[in-house]
């Protein structure tokens, strides 16, 4: 073994050195990872599912449980995950799953005239939604205390304090009815540039509903979700946004390094997919 593959990044001696050497220069160069190592300092130890006042960014934020604010935090903030430069001052947003707020505040950072429309179906979490976007002045974005589904109904809803709450299976224990509204019938007509869809598992039956409102989006971020023995629907969103005219990208946040041998399952789900979707010029 030559020195070259002791300092390779995967060898025996560099993980100790370029760990520490990376985090060093991220921090001193990036600013939202710099922000992003003081909170997790700030926070470090809280407990699950506690409720915490956060000020960053010079916003006042009601957080309900630490972690899932880090880990959200980290993907918009740090990684940049619903970055995206816009044709114009003012993209029309549609944000189905917008959980406590912090995608709001995100896409109002990047483009501070964009028009949002955001949905939550969780009653508890809404009301962390609707302080920090009001509580912080954003007075021009439409927020609807609901599930988006395929029709006007009531549904069975498994909440879990955090970013994980998701429709129940049959007979699961704990969960609650929430609202749920026809979004293709109450967006009929309606043109949205981004479409940012998180709805932990109901995506499957949500997208193919709302192909109308993908003609005319440039850009999709869909968080795709599966549950163990139940059919998969990864194929037939892929299908959807390729025949729409997308190019897609797909990135592994939940999976299992050797599946073969076994899947292991994180919130309920035994794969976690995040799908980039956009028109090539």
């Amino acid at each position: 073994m030559g020195l070259r593959d002791i300092l390779d990044e995967d060898g025996l001696v560099a993980p100790f050195l370029y760990g520490p050497a990376r985090h060093a220069y991220r921090l001193f160069t990036q600013e939202s990872y710099r922000t992003h190592a003081w909170l997790a300092s700030r926070l470090a130890g809280a407990p699950r599912r506690r409720e915490r006042r956060v000020r960053v960014h010079g916003w006042d934020l009601l957080v309900p449980d630490a972690a899932s604010f880090l880990s959200t935090y980290r993907e918009l903030f740090v990684n940049g995950a619903y970055a995206f430069p816009a044709e114009g001052r003012a993209p029309r947003i549609l944000d189905l799953g917008a959980n406590i707020g912090l995608s709001v505040l995100f896409f109002k950072k990047m483009h501070p005239q964009a028009r949002i429309m955001a949905f939550e179906a969780d009653p508890a979490i809404f009301t962390y939604l609707e302080r920090n976007v009001r509580g912080n002045g954003l007075e021009d974005v439409e927020l609807v205390r609901a599930a988006a589904w395929t029709e006007n109904t009531r549904l069975r809803f498994l909440p879990d304090g955090a970013d994980g709450g998701r429709l129940a299976a049959s007979g699961e224990a704990g969960a609650i009815e929430v609202e749920a509204v026809d979004l293709p019938a109450l967006l009929k007509g309606r043109e949205f540039d981004f479409l940012k869809i998180d709805v932990e598992g109901a995506e499957g039956r949500l997208l193919p509903a709302c192909r109308a409102l993908l003609a005319t989006a440039r850009r999709v971020f869909l968080e795709y979700h599966s549950r163990p023995g139940e059919p998969q629907a990864l194929s037939g969103i892929l299908s959807l946004l390729s025949q729409e005219g997308f190019r897609l990208h797909v990135q592994g946040t939940h999976s299992s390094p050797a599946p073969f041998l076994g899947v292991g399952t994180h919130a309920g789900f035994d794969l976690q997919l995040n799908v980039f979707a956009w028109r090539e010029p």
